[in-house]
């Protein structure tokens, strides 16, 4: 495991483990995280450890990463026609196999979608620079693209562990493996648009995506978790090998 890799997984689950740990600890229910100010804010932290990790893994490692002007880099999007087309495909392959396989358990307001969006860019999305920028590249230069993408979205998974255990929170701690698969299904998807974009930005809209849109269409927590991470592997194994090499950057 490289350097890189390494420093980023310790420091993310230095600052995310014992956030979560102290509102597990509270017992505080995961809807009443947004009414108190200290637990929101330890919340929000914890959700963006991975990004802070990114950050300083790239400053500690410049030769390989490119330090501060390597992640302001990661931070550019890059015109893409493949990428723009992915996002809304992934999105209805996603969304649209788990109504076919009578995955969800229900619909929730349209709204809500609009309200998460924003929160879910900065304490989901930003995490791509790190799981998508630095883990999945370093594994697959050994491991190849399904081993790599797999062993990334268990880390991914890892990193969501001590939530599962906050009351009410949207996934039951006997779902974990079922919900783990899921992760590495989303999380082959967006290494597939990273390869076909070359621009991590891609990611962190689809991300943000994904999640904003999961109080809108609940999905049943149950066995068929599995089935839709299946199916998002293979509309992505289609798609994998496709990639742009001409783009044009644009800071935002």
């Amino acid at each position: 495991m490289k350097k890189s890799v390494k420093q980023f997984l310790l420091i993310s689950f230095a600052i995310s483990y014992p956030c979560f740990g102290v509102i597990v600890y509270s017992r505080t229910a995961f809807g009443d995280i947004f009414n108190n100010p200290f637990y929101l804010c330890l919340f929000i932290l914890g959700c963006l450890g991975p990004f802070i990790s990114s950050f300083i893994a790239h400053v500690l490692n410049k030769e390989e990463l490119g330090g501060i002007e390597g992640f302001k880099g990661k931070l550019k999007i890059f015109k893409s026609t493949k990428a723009i087309i992915l996002i809304p495909l992934f999105l209805i392959t996603h969304y649209g196999f788990a109504m076919l396989l009578k995955s969800v358990y229900k619909y929730g307001d349209i709204m809500d979608f609009f309200r998460y969006l924003p929160l879910m860019v900065v304490i989901l999305g930003s995490q791509e620079i790190g799981w998508r920028g630095i883990v999945q590249p370093a594994f697959e230069e050994k491991k190849g693209f399904g081993k790599s993408s797999i062993t990334t979205g268990l880390f991914w998974a890892l990193w969501f562990l001590p939530l599962i255990y906050i009351p009410k929170f949207i996934i039951l701690p006997q779902f974990y493996a079922q919900f783990a698969a899921y992760l590495v299904g989303i999380g082959i998807l967006l290494t597939t648009l990273y390869k076909s974009s070359g621009s991590i930005m891609y990611c962190v809209i689809l991300s943000s995506l994904l999640f904003a849109l999961s109080p809108v269409i609940i999905l049943k927590q149950s066995f068929m978790l599995v089935g839709i991470a299946l199916v998002d592997a293979i509309v992505a194994h289609k798609f994998k090998d496709k990639v742009f090499t001409s783009a044009k950057s644009i800071k935002i």
